[in-house]
């Protein structure tokens, strides 16, 4: 059996297919390719407005309670997010209510009410408060990360918007972005779970067949990197903890050295056992824990560490962290160690078998972002990697001119010289 079936309407609307017949639930998703880099800044955060409108009612279901309530019907808790480059909404089915659910999914896509607008600002002005302190200032250290990797750019503004941006969004403004980027071609809609192909494409066919809209326009292309750095940028705040961000710039999702990158992610924080967390908590009591990422888009992203410290430890955690890194850029990933990664990492792709939501993402996700890999495709590059690859790959990309770090808390004024000194460290490293 295939691990997915793709199956493309005459409009332009891709459907995927996610055959998990030992499930007894199903994961049903569309994906929408539209987000925060579709912006102009004086509509920022609009993508994420229109996320929120779309709960709002129907032509099929009044209010919000009615559309949710139908969803319950069929097993489903309907919700959505809104990223870089993607609007996604998603929910549990109920397997026996498959086409019902892929009416309701139409419901909400083609045919929104748009009531309730002044109701929704004042959720979404609460929801964009969590992003600012007592003073006013911005202190998420994703949204100041982005501000300093891409700025002038809507790659850099903050996906729920300012609150200037998200008091003058009005209707007209809401449904023209919708006009110009709800559309067929701009549409995957994925389900994963025990499913009949057929049945669903049918349905699909019926409830989707005749929507028609503009072709997507493609976003604002993202300026050359200029390795300049390092970059830092501090923000006080008056918290118990300072939360650090080191980020660095990558390319795009399509780059060959993304698995690489994923898998150095799992080195340094993949666990108890993982390099960041074995020497900056385990070692030293520095933090309570630390996070390595990595964001892939289009053609850029970053790989970030995470991590919150009492303002003593700020130099020393710095000091060790980029230590750490030092060590996966000079030295050789053991044998052993990588050998260990792998096998959790197969451990997860086989444990993703069981779980849709995971699954969704995979195929669903991966058709609209055109980064499609099947988990035999996944398998095989993994055991390909090498220990030299992945320290190839580290002196590529942790490099001290392409390092952002971003400060956030009640840092003192001697720390920033002392910070200073540690980064001039890595540079020479």
């Amino acid at each position: 059996m295939a691990e997915y079936y793709l199956d493309r309407l005459n409009n332009g609307l891709r459907l995927v297919t996610v055959p998990m017949d030992h499930l007894h639930s199903a994961e049903m998703v569309a994906y929408l390719a539209v987000g925060g880099r579709h912006e102009s800044k004086e509509q920022s955060g609009i993508a994420h407005f229109l996320e929120h409108m779309l709960f709002r009612g129907t032509e099929e279901f009044a209010t919000s309670q009615e559309l949710e309530r139908a969803f319950e019907a069929l097993g489903g808790a309907v919700n959505a997010s809104t990223d870089a480059e993607t609007t996604c909404f998603h929910s549990r089915l109920h397997p026996d209510h498959l086409e019902e659910g892929v009416a309701l999914f139409a419901s909400m896509l083609r045919r929104p009410r748009f009531t309730d607008i002044e109701t929704e600002r004042r959720i979404i002005l609460e929801e964009a408060q969590e992003d600012f302190n007592e003073q006013g200032t911005q202190i998420n250290p994703d949204n100041l990360m982005v501000q300093q990797l891409w700025p002038d750019h809507p790659l850099g503004q903050s996906l729920i918007g300012t609150t200037a941006t998200i008091a003058a969004i009005g209707l007209e403004e809401l449904q023209q972005f919708y006009r110009a980027h709800y559309n067929p071609e701009n549409t995957v809609l994925c389900c994963c779970g025990p499913t009949d192909r057929e049945k669903l494409l049918q349905r699909v066919e019926a409830e989707f067949g005749d929507w028609t809209g503009p072709p997507p326009s493609p976003p604002l292309p993202v300026p050359q990197a200029k390795p300049d750095g390092p970059k830092t940028l501090w923000v006080k705040d008056s918290d118990s903890q300072i939360n650090i961000q080191l980020a660095f710039r990558l390319p795009g999702r399509n780059d060959p050295r993304t698995l690489q990158l994923r898998v150095l992610c799992r080195i340094l924080s993949w666990g108890g056992s993982a390099r960041l967390m074995l020497r900056l908590r385990e070692e030293l009591g520095l933090t309570y824990a630390v996070e390595a990422n990595c964001s892939f888009l289009e053609d850029t992203g970053y790989l970030s560490v995470d991590l919150a410290v009492r303002p003593e430890n700020l130099g020393a955690a710095v000091r060790e962290l980029l230590t750490v890194l030092d060590e996966i850029r000079l030295t050789p990933i053991p044998v052993e160690e990588l050998a260990n990664i792998i096998r959790s990492y197969q451990f997860d792709l086989d444990y993703s078998r069981d779980q849709p939501e995971t699954q969704s993402i995979r195929y669903g996700w991966g058709l609209q972002a055109d980064y499609l890999r099947t988990l035999e495709e996944e398998q095989r590059e993994l055991l390909q990697l090498t220990p030299r690859q992945l320290q190839q790959t580290a002196r590529e990309i942790l490099r001290a001119d392409q390092l952002n770090l971003v400060i956030v808390g009640p840092w003192n004024n001697p720390d920033r010289p002392e910070i200073a000194k540690i980064l001039a460290g890595y540079l020479q490293g």
